[in-house]
């Protein structure tokens, strides 16, 4: 039996944007936990703030990953993996080699455009597995010619996996509202993503700040403000108000924890929308990349998030409008009507299954 599984992680990773990374922490930990000794590797940008703080063992790229094809063959080279999972990243070119070094391979598309770039040909027949990590609501169904191509060449249909989070540890909650002097149901969470969103030449983490504090002056309620682990600004003083709590990042763990205990959630439309909505937890959502205003508009029509523009008094408006009970059960009600899926779970049987072969005896 092979005790160290050898698993090779390539996500987007940028100075901007956090949700591949993070996504694949939460896998490799997840992994970790069912295969301690599993050799875990990432590529990552060193340009990307959190290259320096990964767990495991990086491998530094000057670019994205994607655009240095040399490192991610000479890193395979090196680490000969198991398994090589490529998150929203890599060309058709690094796929192969990956198939061809006796990996088995796993793409994940977070939209439709790289929904389509996993089934150009030079990726799809050396694919082994294929998730988009939207629900079925929230990505349009494959088109005709999609399908043939899938039909011809027999490879398996992309599968809709739904948001990859965490899982709510009761412990990690209660230790992370000790900390931060937080409680229950008492307090709202503000976050525009990883930190490095620009929207209209401002900080989208600005933006939400300045509305977080405007609304804890209307309502008094504490709130906390989660900046990113991308924002490259120093963080705002607050030890003037202790209402307003002021916090760089958190594990996946922890920002899990408290979107789950949060009173309300004023959010950005990345991943963390659809992390909210698996959760039942209703929110204010605004968008801050040029991917998530489609997502923003089906969930606003499905009535399971409050849209917001991503200016600060639209923000205030609709936060208030959130702490509104009968407008709040009716996102509760919306949400419930929509099916729950698992992905996570689903990740882990589908990996388990792919290696099965190389982890029996």
């Amino acid at each position: 039996m092979i005790k160290q599984p050898v698993i090779l992680f390539v996500p987007v990773s940028s100075a901007e944007g956090v949700g591949e990374y993070a996504r694949s922490i939460i896998i490799a930990d997840e992994l970790k936990q069912i295969w301690p000794q599993a050799n875990i590797h990432f590529i990552l940008n060193k340009q990307a703030p959190y290259s320096e703080s990964c767990p495991y063992q990086t491998h530094l790229s000057d670019c994205s990953a994607t655009k240095n094809t040399p490192l991610v063959k000479k890193v395979i080279d090196q680490s000969k993996p198991d398994l090589v999972i490529f998150d929203c990243s890599g060309r058709g070119e690094q796929f192969k080699y990956a198939r061809r070094s006796g990996a088995k391979v796993i793409f994940i598309s977070q939209h439709r455009k790289k929904r389509a770039r996993g089934l150009k040909l030079s990726r799809l027949l050396n694919t082994d597995l294929h998730w988009v990590v939207q629900p079925d609501f929230a990505i349009s169904e494959l088109s005709a010619i999609e399908k043939l191509k899938l039909k011809i060449f027999k490879r398996p249909a992309p599968r809709n996996i739904g948001p990859v989070f965490s899982r709510v540890s009761s412990q990690i909650q209660k230790d992370i509202l000790h900390q931060l002097k937080l409680t229950a149901e008492q307090f709202y969470l503000f976050n525009a993503g990883s930190g490095g969103h620009f929207v209209n030449n401002k900080l989208a983490a600005d933006i939400f700040y300045q509305a977080a504090v405007q609304f804890q002056n209307n309502t008094q309620l504490p709130c906390l403000m989660v900046f990113g682990a991308n924002y490259p600004e120093p963080l705002p003083d607050s030890t003037s108000n202790d209402k307003i709590i002021c916090i760089s990042s958190l594990t996946n763990e922890q920002f899990i924890a408290l979107l789950d205990a949060a009173k309300g959630r004023v959010i950005s439309a990345g991943d963390t929308i659809l992390q909210t909505i698996q959760m039942k937890k209703p929110s204010v959502a605004a968008a801050v990349s040029k991917d998530q205003p489609a997502r923003l508009e089906t969930c606003d029509k499905l009535g399971v998030v409050i849209s917001a523009k991503t200016n600060v008094q639209d923000l205030l408006r609709k936060a208030e409008q959130l702490s509104d009970s009968q407008c709040y059960q009716s996102l509760e009600n919306n949400m419930n009507q929509l099916q729950a899926t698992p992905a996570l779970d689903i990740v882990i049987a589908d990996i388990k299954q792919l290696l099965k072969d190389l982890l029996q005896s």
